[in-house]
């Protein structure tokens, strides 16, 4: 091959990685979305940008960046990348995404949401307030089409208080390992705290569907004009311990 030739063929080859390199973010605007799935304000490049807001029908999260690891798609054939997000609400969280096809792998993430936004999901009374932040740490999970394949990881309901018209609780401690079951979620948690003590188990199938048992413990510095709401539970065991359980 002649000088000229290896000259041109290396000019090629820098063109073409510079392209690579070098690939706007707004390429995303091209991919095979879902339909219920928007993207505005797609900045950067494919390698490394940020999406101002992704809307999911009616729920809307960002800014979303991202730094995609070039190496795992030579290595490995999955596409992995570094994310940080933010909602409107006050819901951040990062960590690092991958997907190899057919299953969703989640690493060293935080999901960090205010306890507030619980009294839109659970439509709660007026009156009744949710304090702290919630905190899903996930250590390692593989998430497949038929459902949860592989999670190890905790749930954390940091400083956490509850106020009803009754009186305020403080300090409630609630904190649950994270594990799969079948292909379904499951969390078991307990805390004990010098106002409550709890021990509680749930779980969640692919399809939604949710059971919850376990039992509520008053302890010494337990408010006394909050006593009144836990008979709705029911009286007490013999060891002081009012029990739960609920399906949906």
């Amino acid at each position: 091959m002649g000088r000229k030739a290896l000259i041109g063929l290396g000019c090629a080859l820098v063109f073409a990685v510079s392209v690579i390199v070098h690939a706007p973010a707004t390429l995303l605007h091209l991919a095979p979305l879902p339909t219920e799935l928007k993207l505005s304000g797609v900045n950067g490049t494919v390698w490394q940008g940020q999406v101002r807001q992704l809307r999911w029908q009616d729920q809307a999260v960002g800014p979303i960046q991202w730094d995609l690891h070039w190496h795992r798609l030579l290595t490995s054939a999955t596409l992995e990348a570094a994310i940080k997000i933010k909602g409107p609400q006050g819901i951040s969280g990062k960590g690092v995404v991958g997907f190899n096809g057919t299953e969703l792998q989640l690493s060293r993430t935080l999901i960090s949401a205010p306890a507030s936004l619980l009294t839109r999901s659970v439509a709660l009374p007026p009156s009744v307030a949710i304090e702290g932040r919630l905190d899903v740490i996930v250590r390692e999970a593989v998430l497949a089409e038929s459902g949860c394949q592989r999670l190890a990881g905790q749930f954390q309901w940091q400083q956490a208080g509850l106020t009803l018209p009754s009186g305020q609780l403080n300090a409630i401690p609630l904190h649950a390992s994270l594990a799969c079951d079948g292909q379904g979620v499951t969390a078991q948690g307990q805390g004990e705290a010098p106002s409550l003590s709890n021990k509680f188990s749930l779980s969640i199938t692919p399809s939604g569907r949710y059971s919850v048992s376990g039992w509520l413990k008053p302890g010494p510095a337990y408010p006394e004009s909050m006593k009144a709401p836990l008979s709705w539970l029911g009286s007490p065991d013999n060891q002081g311990r009012y029990r739960f359980s609920f399906r949906g």
